[in-house]
């Protein structure tokens, strides 16, 4: 490991010894540490560096403490110094920061060894071997980061995170799952469903798992889970993994308690069947009016068309406003009717007679000419039905009458 050329072609061996360590991806280099300087080195440290050999030549040790970070420069000067008093084959290791050929900062694992004594017996030079670990330690840091990120989403997340091998034990359990079932930090790996819910439960989980693993990709699904405190809905998605340490057939996933959610969305519901109801309830008030007009005297004002469900209607508001009014006189106004067919003429026979039989006399009015030949060709008797031509002489005749009556 000569420092000269002329050197190295006066002894071949050296030359040959300089070739290999060049032809060596590691750092390699000798410091004499009584006159601090530079020795011998490989072409790896000069391309680590970024500069010429003959710099490193011409300058050594000052080149190479120049891309070195001052602080780690501080902390390798007392280790150079305890390298002194250095026994034959002890190693001192450490890592430093250096700039590379392209101005950035790398990291190099540093080893240094007792490389020659002086005649003395005194440790003279010292061989330093070093490797480039930036990007190693770059992907060690990342995974770190990712370890220490996914033990902060399974410690803090208010959602259930979960993973599973094929045989459904669990291999990562968040601290929100431990919590809902009540198990110690840690306890659930290595435990399956069936360890925690009971068989009818845990086989459906499992089948939820299988139709993940066969298909190969997410599945949706809504959950029950049981518990001691009551039974909580989730919303899950679950998902096969894999990758490096990931056994085989292994699926992961993420649960929402959406418990709260699905009572709310019952609520809404019922609020809005109530609201359905109203409101049918409301169309029949406009559909069948019941208007009380004097004691004893109502009126039904009818409009448009008139169909089997809406005269059961008719006649149901109109029994219901007799009893509820004690009418004696029941005004069934037909002049907004369109027309009249023989459910509606059996509607008004039939309001008639069981108007009727609570009491109360029936007056028809309203009845228009075409409606009227209507009644006659389908023979409809409306024995017992007081008519009037207008609203106006049905109320006439009802108020006159409800005396006697």
């Amino acid at each position: 490991m000569m420092d000269s050329r002329a050197t190295q072609e006066q002894d071949p061996n050296g030359a040959r010894a300089q070739r290999m360590l060049d032809a060596v991806s590691a750092i390699a280099c000798v410091v004499d540490i009584e006159e601090r300087r530079l020795t011998a080195h490989n072409a790896a440290l000069a391309r680590a560096l970024g500069c010429a050999r003959e710099d490193l030549s011409a300058h050594g040790l000052a080149v190479v403490s120049d891309r070195i970070h001052p602080d780690d420069v501080a902390r390798l000067i007392p280790r150079a110094a305890g390298l002194k008093a250095a026994r034959d084959g002890e190693v001192v290791e450490c890592e430093l920061r250096a700039r590379g050929r392209d101005g950035d900062e790398r990291t190099f694992a540093v080893r240094a060894e007792l490389f020659a004594r002086s005649e003395e017996g005194c440790a003279r030079e010292i061989l330093f071997t070093a490797e480039d670990v930036t990007e190693r330690r770059r992907r060690e840091l990342r995974l770190r980061r990712s370890e220490t990120l996914l033990a902060a989403f399974c410690s803090r997340a208010p959602v259930l995170m979960y993973a599973k091998d094929r045989a459904g034990a669990f291999f990562l359990a968040s601290r929100s799952l431990e919590e809902l079932i009540g198990a110690a930090p840690g306890s659930l790996l290595g435990k399956t469903d069936r360890d925690l819910f009971p068989p009818e439960v845990a086989s459906i989980y499992g089948d939820v798992d299988n139709v993940v693993r066969q298909r190969g990709a997410p599945l949706e699904a809504e959950e029950t889970v049981p518990l001691p405190r009551g039974e909580r809905t989730f919303f899950s998605i679950k998902f096969p993994v894999g990758g490096d340490g990931i056994p085989e057939g292994s699926i992961a996933g993420i649960s929402v308690d959406i418990t709260g959610v699905k009572a709310a969305e019952r609520e809404r519901e019922a609020a809005r069947d109530e609201l359905i109801a109203a409101q049918q309830d409301t169309i029949r008030e406009l559909v069948t009016p019941l208007l009380p007009i004097a004691e004893g005297v109502l009126v039904m004002p009818l409009i448009g068309f008139v169909d089997d469900s809406r005269a059961d209607r008719i006649l149901e508001a109109l029994l219901h406003g007799v009893e509820q009014h004690a009418a004696h006189i029941a005004i069934i106004d037909i002049t907004g009717v369109k027309s009249v067919d023989v459910q509606v003429a059996e509607m008004l026979v039939e309001a008639a007679r069981a108007a009727g039989l609570l009491g109360a006399k029936v007056v028809l009015t309203g009845i228009q000419p075409a409606i009227a030949r209507t009644l006659i060709e389908l023979g409809v008797d409306l024995q017992g039905v007081v008519t009037a031509g207008t609203l106006r002489g049905g109320i006439a005749y009802a108020l006159s009458h409800r005396g006697h009556l």
